[in-house]
């Protein structure tokens, strides 16, 4: 009873990530499951070729290559229990590499219906290092989680490799392999499974212009289940540095699978400070998810 109500405050709260956060501790966490921005969750989870962002840090480190000098990200989504999720990330450019940092807290709330102590909260820390060469951009990670229940603190390491090749503006091919080998501290009871994705995005004109109009393709192959392919576009209009840039995507979905198909997003620009917001409807629930976050880069 207590896995099933916690499964379904997560599926509100996350807005169709997976039963993630346990009343006994361990298991699968919603700070490395729900999606890590504002933009990729208005997107449906896509975003290892959304590139240049400094929330690429969660994603595939090697989309931070093409920054131009700094850029920090923050988002906040409130939880239907009381509790929240927040996200910080900043990037720093140095010559050929780029320095990057992230860091994800979940509060789980009080609600006596989610079965969890409200005192129950997860936290996880990224680090990430990305060479880039011509067109090409390597990248990796260094992550550390840590889940508190009841008292009790669960830890787990790992890491994360990325690769982008960025065509200037116009286009970007990305691929991205999050968690490899899993949990690295053997003992400890927390999760972290593997996500393998592959992305394109393509610009149709010049996104310094304008007018804006793009779409990205992903495929992600989550350990443990089926491939998933995602399907989005950005379209707006930004004059003068000022301008409203909205997006939608679709995810494939198993049969019977209670995660809604579509999400929503939109971005308001205002020289180089973006104002974000997602939106992402249950099915099963009848319950709405929503994200609001800011991006800033120089």
């Amino acid at each position: 009873m207590v896995r099933s109500a916690v499964s379904a405050a997560v599926l509100v709260a996350i807005g169709g990530a997976p039963a993630l956060a346990q009343a006994t501790g361990g298991g699968r966490l919603v700070v490395l499951e729900s999606t890590a921005s504002v933009r990729s969750m208005g997107m449906h989870g896509a975003g290892v070729a959304l590139l240049g962002n400094a929330g690429s840090v969660f994603i595939n480190p090697a989309g931070l290559a093409i920054i131009r000098h700094i850029a920090v990200e923050g988002a906040y989504q409130p939880k239907p229990s009381g509790g929240y999720l927040t996200t910080a990330a900043g990037a720093l450019r140095l010559r050929q590499f780029d320095l990057g940092f992230g860091v994800r807290f979940f509060g789980a709330g009080d609600d006596p219906a989610t079965g969890m102590p409200a005192d129950a909260s997860e936290l996880l820390t990224v680090g990430s290092l990305v060479y880039r060469f011509g067109l090409i951009a390597l990248g990796v990670s260094g992550k550390h989680v840590t889940e508190k229940v009841a008292g009790v603190r669960q830890r787990g390491v790992s890491g994360d490799v990325g690769l982008a090749i960025a065509v200037f503006d116009i286009m970007a091919l990305a691929f991205s392999m999050q968690n490899i080998g899993g949990n690295w501290n053997s003992e400890s009871t927390v999760e972290m499974p593997r996500l393998t994705r592959s992305g394109f995005t393509m610009n149709y004109v010049d996104p310094q212009g304008t007018f804006r109009l793009m779409s990205t393709i992903e495929l992600q192959w989550p350990e443990g289940s089926g491939h998933r392919a995602i399907f989005g576009g950005e379209a707006g209009v930004v004059l003068g540095g000022v301008g409203v840039v909205g997006r939608v995507a679709h995810r494939s979905r198993p049969e019977g699978s209670d995660e809604p198909a579509v999400t929503y997003g939109a971005t308001f620009e205002l020289t180089k400070i973006n104002f974000d917001f997602a939106y992402e409807p249950n099915d099963l629930d009848e319950e709405a998810s929503y994200r609001l976050g800011l991006r800033i880069a120089f």
